[in-house]
């Protein structure tokens, strides 16, 4: 036997259920967005599904509204991740033990994170108490808006809030191989925090904070739990309205439901790709300089 058969056999009890689960699903989703496979005979075209989207302006402004979010509260959590980690990673080693807590968030489920946000942020919530109890509120219906005010602000705060804690995760397992004398030398000759921070910690650190953009933006872009708390009613997140479609309407809408996934499944594909093309290039630009 072969050492490709020999690991492919190995392999086997991994892939067949990915085999199975995975590309499975995503098979019968394709073919249902065709009008194929359906529960009930789809009486339209192939196409007819695409087709009812690109005319449906509510789409387009979902699509919008979930990039819009996906984008900013990836970075945000990649960016505060980052500078929390880096701080810690200067702790000295006992304070440093007492700050792994930010851990605990990661154990969190989202939908738990988004009722935190919920209790805290809402117009009935706890910082609303808060106000009103200080006097800076006549009542408690003044407290702003924040969850639904049509910016996606309420889903943002809870992506950043689980999401922090997973990028300071994969930012300090390089933290953790970086030579610190790298650090000490640039301050011996003369260069300030920051300069230090980024011309010299903060290249090291591009690959984990490239990873954790990319799976926090997917992960926002595509997920239904906190958006099914948090979501504005118009324009709402892809995920809301596939639900809507599927759940909320008769079997003859299951085509337009499937199409939005797979829309969504060759967007993640080509993001992936062209943002890892993008970083490359980049990268490429700074060691030639």
């Amino acid at each position: 036997m072969s050492s490709t058969s020999s690991l492919i056999l190995k392999l086997s009890p991994l892939a067949l259920p990915y085999l199975a689960l995975f590309c499975g699903g995503v098979f019968l989703t394709v073919c249902q967005s065709f009008g194929l496979l359906t529960p009930l005979p789809y009486p339209g075209g192939m196409v007819d599904a695409y087709l009812e989207l690109l005319t449906d302006s509510s789409f387009f402004a979902s699509f919008v509204f979930s990039l819009g979010v996906a984008a900013v509260s990836a970075a945000s959590a990649v960016t505060i991740g980052t500078l929390l980690a880096y701080r810690i990673w200067k702790l000295p080693g006992r304070l440093a033990t007492v700050a792994l807590v930010y851990k605990i968030p990661l154990v969190l489920p989202h939908i738990a994170v988004a009722f935190v946000v919920l209790v805290f942020w809402s117009q009935s919530g706890i910082l609303a108490s808060a106000a009103h109890q200080l006097g800076l509120i006549r009542s408690m219906t003044e407290f702003p808006n924040v969850l639904y005010s049509g910016w996606g602000i309420g889903m943002i705060l809870a992506y950043t809030l689980k999401g922090t804690p997973f990028a300071m995760l994969l930012v300090m397992a390089m933290l953790v191989r970086f030579d610190a004398r790298q650090i000490q030398t640039a301050d011996m000759l003369g260069a300030s925090g920051l300069r230090i921070f980024f011309s010299v910690v903060l290249p090291r650190l591009a690959p984990a904070m490239h990873t954790g953009f990319i799976i926090l933006f997917l992960y926002s872009f595509g997920a239904f739990d906190i958006p099914y708390i948090l979501s504005e009613s118009r324009p709402g997140m892809l995920s809301i309205q596939v639900y809507n479609l599927y759940f909320k309407h008769d079997l003859a809408r299951r085509p337009e439901a499937m199409a939005i996934l797979t829309i969504m499944f060759g967007f993640a594909v080509l993001f992936i790709v062209a943002y890892s093309k993008v970083v490359r290039r980049l990268e490429d630009g700074v060691r030639k300089l």
